[in-house]
C-alpha cells in the first residue's frame, strides 16, 4: 500500500474533532510514514546495484548474439558461393565429357580408316612405280593425316586428364559445401542458445527496471502525500468543516488522477501513424542536405510517439522516433554514409551510428543484431542491423535519431 492509500485511510478514519489525543495519533502515523519513506529509499539504491549488474549482463548477452548472427550471415554467404562454384565446375566438367566423346569418335573413325586401307601404305606408294610427283603427293597426304590423329590423341590425353582434375575439384567443392552447411547448423544452434540465454537476462532486467520506475514514482507520489498530510493534520485540528472538505477534495483528485493516469497510459498503447515503405537503393552525387524531404524510414512499423513530445515517464522529451516493429525485422540505412559507431551502448542496446557528411548522423538503437562494423561504407537501402528490444525496451521496435552538428532534427520532416 503506498502513502497516497495510506493517507486517504487516514483521512477517511480520523475522528473529526480537534483533540489533542487525534494529533499525537496523526503524528505517530506521519513519524511512521517517514520511517516507512526511508527504508522505501534504502530499497532503490540497492536495486540501482543490481540493476547495473544486470545491465552488464544484458551487454555480455546481446553482444554474443549480435556476433553470432553476423558470423551465420557470413557463413550464409560463403555456402551461396560454394554451391556457384560448384555449379560452374558441373557445367565445365560436362562440356568436358562432351568433348571427350567427340574426340573419341574422331579418332575411332580414324583408326577405322586406317585399318580398311591397310598398313605399309607409305612404302607400297614408293614400290609401286606410279608416277613420281603422284607418289610425293600421296606420301605428304598420308604424313598430314599421321600428325592429325597424333594431335587427336593428344588433345585426348589433355581433356581426360582436365575431366579428371574437374570431378577431384567438383568432390572436394561438394566436401566444402557438406562442411559449411554443418558449420551453419551448429552456429544456428549455438544462436539459439544465446538467444535463451539473453530472454532470461531480459525478462529479470525488465522486472528490475518495471519496480525501479514504479519505486521512483511511488517515492515521489508519497513525498508529495507526506507534505500535504502534515497541512492537512494541522488544518483537521481547526475546524470541522474544512477537515471534511479537504477530504472530499482529496478523494476527488485521487479519482481524477486515476482517471488521467489510465487515458494517458492507454493513449500511449497506441500508435500515431504506421510506416509501410522502407529505403531502396539509389545513386545521386547531391550533398545530405539536397536529400530532404526524399528519404524513408528505416523500417516499417508503427509510430509511438511524436518528435519533442515529452516522454510517458516524465523528464526528457523525444528527441527522436521509436518505431515498433516485429522482432528480427532488417533495419535499413536512409542514405549513403559510412558506420562511425557499431556497439552496446548502456540504455540505447546494439546501437550503430552512420555519418552522412556535412555535420549529418543517423542512430539506430535497441537493435537485436548489428550487421555493419566501424569504418565500413554503407549505400541507401543496405540491411545493417535486426529490430530487436536490447539496452531494456519492454517492447521490440527500433529508436531512431537524424542529428546535425550534435543537435537532434525531427526525422519526419526529412521523409516523403
Amino acid at each position: 500500500m503506498n502513502f497516497r492509500h495510506l493517507f486517504v485511510l487516514v483521512a477517511l478514519c480520523a475522528p473529526l474533532c480537534a483533540s489533542a489525543n487525534q494529533a499525537d495519533r496523526k503524528q505517530s502515523e506521519l513519524d511512521a510514514l517517514k520511517q516507512r519513506l526511508q527504508a522505501l529509499q534504502e530499497d532503490f539504491h540497492n536495486t540501482q546495484a543490481d540493476r547495473r549488474e544486470a545491465a552488464d549482463e544484458l551487454r555480455q548477452s546481446e553482444r554474443a548474439i549480435s556476433s553470432a548472427a553476423r558470423q551465420l550471415r557470413q557463413l550464409d554467404g560463403e555456402r551461396q558461393r560454394a554451391q556457384t562454384e560448384l555449379k560452374d565446375l558441373s557445367l565445365q566438367t560436362a562440356a568436358a565429357k562432351s568433348r571427350v566423346r567427340q574426340q573419341q569418335a574422331h579418332l575411332a573413325q580414324a583408326l577405322r580408316a586406317a585399318y580398311l586401307r591397310g598398313q605399309g601404305d607409305a612404302l607400297k606408294l614408293m614400290l609401286n612405280g606410279g608416277d613420281p610427283n603422284q607418289t610425293a603427293r600421296d606420301l605428304r597426304y598420308l604424313a598430314h593425316l599421321s600428325r592429325a590423329q597424333h594431335a587427336m590423341i593428344e588433345s585426348l590425353r589433355d581433356d581426360l586428364a582436365r575431366l579428371a582434375m574437374l570431378q577431384q575439384q567438383t568432390r572436394q567443392k561438394t566436401s566444402e559445401l557438406v562442411q559449411l552447411q554443418t558449420d551453419r547448423e551448429a552456429e544456428q544452434k549455438k544462436l539459439v542458445a544465446e538467444k535463451q540465454q539473453r530472454e532470461q537476462v531480459m525478462q529479470r532486467l525488465s522486472e528490475q527496471i518495471r519496480q525501479q520506475r514504479l519505486e521512483i514514482s511511488n517515492l515521489k507520489r508519497d513525498e508529495r502525500s507526506l507534505t500535504q498530510l502534515v497541512e492537512r493534520l494541522n488544518k483537521l485540528m481547526a475546524q470541522q468543516a474544512e477537515r471534511e472538505a479537504a477530504r472530499a477534495r482529496a478523494a476527488q483528485q485521487a479519482k481524477q488522477s486515476q482517471a488521467e493516469e489510465k487515458g494517458t497510459a492507454a493513449k500511449s498503447r497506441r500508435p500515431i501513424a504506421v510506416n509501410t515503405e522502407t529505403p531502396v537503393a539509389f545513386s545521386t552525387d547531391q550533398p545530405f542536405s539536397r536529400l530532404k524531404g526524399s528519404l524513408r524510414l528505416p523500417v516499417a512499423g508503427e509510430l509511438m510517439n511524436q518528435f519533442g513530445a515529452p516522454r510517458e515517464d516524465g523528464g526528457l522529451s523525444w528527441k527522436g522516433l521509436f518505431i515498433r516493429a516485429a522482432q528480427g525485422s532488417v533495419v535499413k540505412v536512409i542514405a549513403a554514409g559510412q558506420v562511425v559507431f557499431s556497439e552496446w551502448l548502456r540504455g540505447f542496446g546494439n546501437l550503430i551510428i552512420v555519418d552522412h557528411g556535412e555535420g549529418y548522423m543517423s542512430l539506430y538503437s535497441n537493435n537485436e543484431s548489428l550487421y555493419k562494423q566501424v569504418g565500413e561504407r554503407v549505400q541507401p537501402g543496405d540491411p545493417i542491423a535486426a529490430v530487436g528490444n536490447s539496452g531494456g525496451q519492454p517492447d521490440p521496435g527500433l529508436y531512431f535519431e537524424m542529428r546535425h552538428q550534435s543537435r537532434p532534427v525531427n526525422p519526419l520532416l526529412w521523409m516523403k
